[in-house]
C-alpha cells in the first residue's frame, strides 16, 4: 500500500493544470474572448493575427509578457497556442507550453475546458500561475462572457 501512495505522488508530480468552466454564453461569445477579446478579462494584447499560423503578444501591468503562436484556431470549437518567448527575467517556464482550449455549446451554454501543458507540480511557478489560471478564468473570463 505505501508504494501505491508513493506511485500517486510521482503521478500527480506530473499532472497539467485544467480547468473546466461552464458559462451562460453562445461558442462564438466564447471564441470571440478567446481571441479579440483578450484584453477585457487577461491582459492588454499586441501584435495580434488570430488566425492559425497567427501569433500574439499579452503584456501585464507588472511588465510580464508572453508571446504564442496559434497552433490550431477552429471558430467557435478550439484553440491551441504554443508559448514561443516571454518576459526574460521572469518565467520563461512557459516557452514551450502549449495552451488548449475547447468549447462545447449547448442549450445557449458553453462549457470551456482548458489545459495547459507544461504547467505541472514541479515547476516553480506552478502554484503561483495555476492560482492566478484559476482567478483568471472562473471570475474574470465568466464575468465577462456573462456581465460584458
Amino acid at each position: 500500500m505505501d508504494n501505491s501512495i508513493k506511485l500517486t505522488k510521482v503521478l500527480d508530480k506530473d499532472t497539467n493544470y485544467k480547468k473546466q468552466l461552464e458559462v451562460n454564453a453562445s461558442a462564438k461569445e466564447v471564441f470571440f474572448a478567446l481571441n479579440e477579446g483578450l484584453h477585457s478579462w487577461w491582459g492588454k494584447i499586441s501584435n495580434s493575427e488570430f488566425k492559425a499560423g497567427g501569433q500574439f503578444t499579452i503584456h501585464f501591468k507588472n511588465t510580464y509578457w508572453w508571446t504564442f503562436k496559434i497552433i490550431e484556431h477552429t471558430p467557435n470549437q478550439e484553440l491551441i497556442w504554443k508559448c514561443i518567448d516571454g518576459e526574460p527575467d521572469f518565467n520563461k517556464e512557459w516557452i514551450g507550453h502549449v495552451l488548449h482550449w475547447q468549447i462545447e455549446e449547448q442549450n445557449r451554454k458553453s462549457m470551456i475546458n482548458f489545459h495547459q501543458i507544461g504547467l505541472t507540480p514541479n515547476i516553480d511557478c506552478y502554484e503561483i500561475c495555476s492560482t492566478t489560471w484559476d482567478r483568471f478564468i472562473s471570475s474574470s473570463l465568466k464575468e465577462f462572457l456573462e456581465r460584458g
